[in-house]
């Protein structure tokens, strides 16, 4: 029998962890039923960027957490208009599930009328065990994925990574900028992510970069623009980095140094960014390398 557990999970933060490991705790196999779009988008019309994961980004997370199956179910207008009920008996009706496992402010079907008291009652009328879990407390708050998003409006990014559990991170393929980085003597990395994510607000920040076509996590100063839509840059000290253009890259943001600033000439420009890149050398150093994820 399998364990189902069900949300949109943006950010599969230490909340949603909490969530995934009490469905492991159970024994079988763990399916997360995942939202795609996730529902604050779909009901944000227009170009909504606040996503704290790519759909492709959460599948990544979630399974190497552990969750044996992602499921993704498409949100649209059927899906929204959908009864309670309804939507159960599509999801889980005629499958092998044993428990549902949701957290304490899970809501489900139109206008969110579905609660975890119906779905408690609804699973127990089928034989289906539910568990509920209640909320995840940091600072005598929920750890909630809004409050992780404001969090890096603020360029609080250490305060966001600790409710993440993990630095927070960007993936998107490496481009080739204007060369104005090169010019400088600093040669950045630009990287194109999804107009759907979140971007921690401008600045300069201390972070790393991994790419499998180099297959280790380097320290850089990671410059996130002001503009939207404009590419996210990062410069490897020490690094020329020319085979990564084309590729997959990860960009993890770790601390803020600086906010945005508006140089007059090229010369006070480059004497900034040497500012970042020495930061950076001296968090590297002094706080050490973090265990590379697994890939």
């Amino acid at each position: 029998m399998r364990t189902v557990t069900i949300g949109n999970f943006d950010g599969v933060h230490l909340g949603h962890m909490k969530v995934l490991e009490e469905a492991m705790s159970c024994g079988g196999p763990v399916t997360a039923v995942c939202f795609e779009p996730v529902t604050r988008q779909y009901f944000n019309p227009g170009r909504w960027s606040r996503r704290l994961t790519t759909s492709w980004e959460r599948f990544s997370i979630l399974k190497d957490r552990g969750v044996d199956r992602v499921q993704l179910v498409p949100f649209h207008s059927g899906t929204a208009t959908q009864g309670p009920g309804e939507f159960l008996e599509e999801l889980l009706d005629g499958t092998d599930t044993g428990r549902v496992v949701v957290g304490y402010d899970f809501h489900f079907g139109i206008r969110r009328t579905g609660t975890v008291e119906l779905l408690e009652r609804w699973c127990t009328s089928r034989g289906i065990g539910t568990i509920i879990v209640p909320p995840l407390e940091i600072g005598h708050e929920p750890v909630k994925s809004e409050r992780i998003r404001l969090l890096l409006d603020r360029g609080e990014t250490v305060q966001a990574n600790g409710l993440l559990g993990r630095p927070y991170s960007l993936t998107g393929v490496v481009a080739r900028g204007k060369g104005l980085g090169r010019e400088l003597g600093f040669p950045t990395l630009n990287l194109r992510v999804a107009c759907c994510k979140l971007l921690p607000v401008s600045g300069s920040y201390c972070g790393y970069v991994y790419s499998t076509d180099v297959g280790e996590r380097m320290a850089a100063a990671v410059f996130v623009p002001g503009t939207e839509g404009g590419p996210v840059e990062a410069y490897v000290p020490g690094r020329r980095l020319d085979e990564v253009y084309g590729s997959l890259m990860r960009m993890e943001i770790v601390e803020r140094i600086r906010e945005r600033a508006f140089p007059g000439s090229m010369d006070e420009l480059r004497e900034l960014i040497a500012g970042d890149v020495d930061a950076v050398m001296e968090f590297d150093q002094l706080k050490g390398r973090m265990e590379d994820p697994v890939e």
